[in-house]
């Protein structure tokens, strides 16, 4: 998880619990059938791997008969390996069923008969292969199914997500890594693998905007555990933690879990983050989880936004838009938290594009090389000059030499808008909403971008949520270096600067650290961070004329 582990796990319990115990109240006493459902891809083939549910009589059920069968009660869904029978009340019934995002959900009215069983048959059909395109989905947040390798086989299939890092370890700081039978590193077929030796480091807590909360890193591809002889809530640092993995792991991928966790102001500028989570586990299927538990407030801003509902949406692509033009080169990456969140696996992630075969350096060489985007729905991708998502394009200053600029939606889902972002601003748009496509919404669109100074391109394409906020798929940028200086903004230097005062005010707070010593340790890192935005902030006046 990352935010609200008291509060969430109460609340998921009380909604999701009460809906799975009404299910069995209303099968008590009433007369009952059976669904019996084979599920197959379009074209032919044998079983194929999904995900579904049934509603009957007001209700979903999400519990078959067959053990093979993995129910979530959070999500109030099942996988299952391509064949399940069910019980539910006689009468009309929907049955639910799908594969991840590279497929067409289904659902299916049936009738079932007092005490006979329908025979249903349902094909998938794929809308797009993306790891024929040379991308690989992979999900940077799970908590489910740790420790049980035939869970998580059946998880990877059945939500089609090809990469999936589960946390070996979440807030225990221990000397070795658990045994798997079959090794860390456990292939499930051709194009799925599943990897232990990854751990999150959550310290969070407080009302929003108060600063409380160190943050929650998420760390991949270690060779040891994170490990220390003391910690606390605040103690130490996250970038002493954050330090200690790259020296035992230097090619490990370190995740921000999200933009707005207090301390991750020190470790974006000392370097020890290598991407940022755009699609993280606060979207949901149907809600959204407002900011909390401690995130950065508006405390920090240069005035009052006002962004309303919209608030997280906005902070989160903005914080990682500041650090961009910062000139921190930092990929998308998105993770769904999946075993304390009410999402199934891979509900948001990331796709890499590998140079390659689907294995663990190949996936992390690629987020390092930021060949990525993120993405809760829509299939989205980025070009400049031909250059892909991670790459660099050198100009001349005051040449006159347009870059071409292209990006691509793909969606079975209504888009609001195609957007090609420069610098943290729009600079061309196509407004999507009274598109509906036939069956796959497929949008292109292009414009001229100028190099005045050196930045970076994304994509982004913007959808709403059934309560109506806004959801997102987003690239990685394509930086454009002007005579090879450095990307500098002193603006949003400063605002990192008055986020680490707003952290030196909150570290003097009476009873944050149990000594001295631990407050002056951290408060140094701090000092450490601070100079190097001072430096960003002196680089752009220099160089840019801020």
């Amino acid at each position: 998880m990352s935010c609200a582990t008291t509060l969430g796990n109460r609340l998921g319990r009380a909604i999701v619990g009460g809906a799975y115990l009404l299910g069995w109240v209303a099968l008590a006493g009433a007369q009952t059938g059976r669904i019996s459902v084979t599920v197959s891809e379009t074209g032919g083939g044998g079983s194929l791997p999904c995900r579904a549910w049934v509603d009957a009589g007001g209700t979903r059920y999400f519990e078959p008969a067959d053990k093979t069968c993995i129910p979530y009660k959070r999500d109030r869904s099942f996988s299952c390996e391509g064949r399940f029978i069910i019980k539910v009340p006689a009468g009309q019934a929907t049955v639910h069923v799908e594969r991840g995002k590279e497929y067409f959900p289904v659902d299916r009215v049936v009738t079932v008969e007092p005490g006979q069983t329908t025979q249903l048959a349902v094909a998938l059909e794929r809308w797009v292969d993306m790891a024929a395109e040379g991308w690989y989905s992979a999900d940077l947040h799970v908590h489910f199914g740790n420790g049980r390798l035939e869970v998580l086989k059946r998880l990877a299939l059945a939500d089609d997500v090809n990469w999936v890092p589960v946390l070996s370890y979440w807030n225990d700081f221990k000397e070795d890594w658990p045994a798997w039978p079959e090794g860390p590193t456990v292939p499930v077929d051709a194009t799925h693998l599943i990897t232990q030796n990854n751990e999150e480091i959550e310290r969070i807590g407080g009302a929003g905007g108060t600063f409380l909360s160190v943050g929650a890193p998420l760390m991949y591809g270690l060779s040891k555990p994170v490990h220390v002889p003391r910690h606390d809530d605040t103690y130490p640092g996250n970038v002493v933690l954050q330090r200690i993995a790259k020296k035992a792991s230097p090619d490990c991928v370190i995740d921000t879990d999200k933009p707005m966790w207090g301390e991750n102001v020190a470790g974006v500028a000392l370097g020890l983050f290598d991407c940022v989570q755009l699609c993280h586990n606060h979207y949901h299927r149907n809600n959204t989880m407002p900011a909390c538990c401690g995130m950065i407030g508006d405390q920090i801003e240069e005035g009052l936004p006002g962004w309303g509902i919209d608030e997280l949406f906005i902070r989160t692509n903005t914080i990682h838009y500041r650090w961009l033009n910062c000139g921190f080169k930092l990929p998308v990456s998105g993770g769904s938290a999946m075993g304390v969140m009410p999402v199934p696996l891979g509900y948001d992630r990331m796709y890499i594009r590998l140079d390659g075969s689907p294995n663990l350096g190949n996936y992390l060489k690629a987020i390092h090389a930021g060949r990525t985007f993120a993405t809760s729905g829509p299939m989205l991708s980025l070009e400049v000059q031909g250059r892909h998502c991670g790459e660099t394009i050198v100009v001349a200053s005051g040449s006159s030499q347009s870059l071409h600029a292209e990006a691509r939606v793909r969606s079975i889902e209504p888009i609001q808008l195609l957007e090609l972002i420069q610098d943290g601003r729009v600079v061309k748009f196509a407004w999507l909403s009274g598109e509906a496509p036939a069956r796959v919404l497929d949008r292109t669109i292009t414009t001229e971008v100028l190099a005045v100074r050196s930045g970076w391109v994304a994509a982004r394409a913007i959808f709403q949520s059934p309560d109506g906020h806004l959801r997102q798929a987003h690239t990685s940028p394509i930086y454009l270096s002007v005579d090879n200086k450095p990307t500098a903004s002193r603006r949003d230097a400063q605002y990192m600067i008055r986020w680490l005062d707003r952290l030196g005010e909150v570290s003097n707070q009476p009873q944050r650290y149990h000594s001295q010593q631990d407050r002056a340790e951290v408060q140094a890192i701090y000092r450490e961070a601070r100079q190097v935005y001072e430096q960003i902030a002196h680089t752009a006046a220099e160089t840019w004329g801020d």
